[in-house]
C-alpha cells in the first residue's frame, strides 16, 4: 500500500487581489496586506477563505513497500501527479484545510486528482481522529508533536510563511513545511500502534527506515533524528 502523508503551505491568492479585489498596481506586500485587513473587516480575523489560499509548497512523505522517503514540490501539477496511484492519505486538519485548498486549485487548474483524497476510508485526518471530530478541543500540530516527544515545529510559525515569502526564503518555507509533515507522519505510526495495526517492532523499524532516509539527505532535518 502506497501511503501519503503531506501538508501544504499557502499565501494570499494576490493575483485575484489584482483582478478583482481593486488592488492592481500595489507591491505583492501590499496587496496581501489589504486581502488580510479585508477579511478581518468582514470576518473579524485574518484567516483567508479557502479559494483565496495559493498553495506555494507542498511537503509530503511516501510509505511504499517497506521504504520511506520525505519530497517536496511548489506546485499543485507536480503533487496530484506523485499521488495518483496512491492507496492513503494522511494530514493534520486536512478535512476542513488541505483537502478543500487542494481542490479548489486543482478546479482550478484542470487538473485530475486522485478520489481517494475524498474518501473517510483512504483518508486519515489525525486531528480530527485525535479530537473526535471537534477539532477546536485539541491543540495544533506543534503542541501535540511535543507532547508525543517530537520536535514539533521549526523555529518559524504558520504565520511567518508570509513574511518568508515575501523575503523570498522559499527554502525556509519547505524546510518548515518538511516538519510539518515529519511530524505528522511520526504521529501516524503511533497512532498505528495504538490501533493494534502495528506492533512495537514495526514501529521501531518505520522510525529506523526514516532515520536513515533522512541521515542520507545534504540537508537533514537533524532534530527529527536524534528523536528518532
Amino acid at each position: 500500500m502506497k501511503t501519503i502523508i503531506y501538508d501544504i503551505e499557502t499565501i494570499p491568492d494576490l493575483d485575484f487581489g489584482r483582478k478583482h479585489m481593486n488592488l492592481d498596481g500595489l507591491s505583492d506586500e501590499d496587496i496581501g496586506r489589504s486581502m488580510f485587513f479585508q477579511q478581518l473587516q468582514k470576518h473579524g480575523n485574518e484567516f483567508l477563505p479557502i479559494d483565496l489560499q495559493k498553495v506555494i509548497t507542498i511537503s509530503f512523505v511516501t510509505e511504499h513497500n517497506g521504504h520511506i522517503e520525505l519530497s517536496s514540490c511548489t506546485d499543485v501539477a507536480t503533487f496530484l501527479d506523485s499521488i495518483k496511484d496512491a492507496d492513503h492519505f494522511v494530514t493534520w486538519n486536512g478535512n476542513r484545510f488541505d483537502v478543500p485548498v487542494l481542490y479548489f486549485r486543482a478546479v482550478l487548474n484542470n487538473l485530475a486528482v486522485n478520489e481517494k483524497i475524498f474518501d473517510k476510508n483512504h483518508h486519515t485526518d489525525l486531528k480530527a481522529l485525535l479530537s473526535n471530530g471537534d477539532v477546536n478541543s485539541i491543540s495544533g500540530l506543534d503542541w501535540v508533536s511535543k507532547h508525543l516527544g517530537l520536535p514539533g515545529k521549526s523555529e518559524h510559525t504558520g504565520n511567518a510563511v508570509w513574511d518568508l515569502y515575501l523575503e523570498k526564503k522559499i527554502d525556509e518555507v519547505v524546510r518548515y513545511c518538511e516538519s510539518d509533515a515529519l511530524n505528522t507522519y511520526l504521529i501516524y505510526v503511533q497512532h498505528q500502534l495504538s490501533m493494534g495495526v502495528i506492533n512495537e517492532q514495526e514501529l521501531n523499524t518505520k522510525k529506523d527506515t526514516l532515520k536513515k532516509f533522512l541521515a542520507s539527505q545534504d540537508n537533514p532535518h537533524s532534530e527529527f533524528i536524534q528523536q528518532l
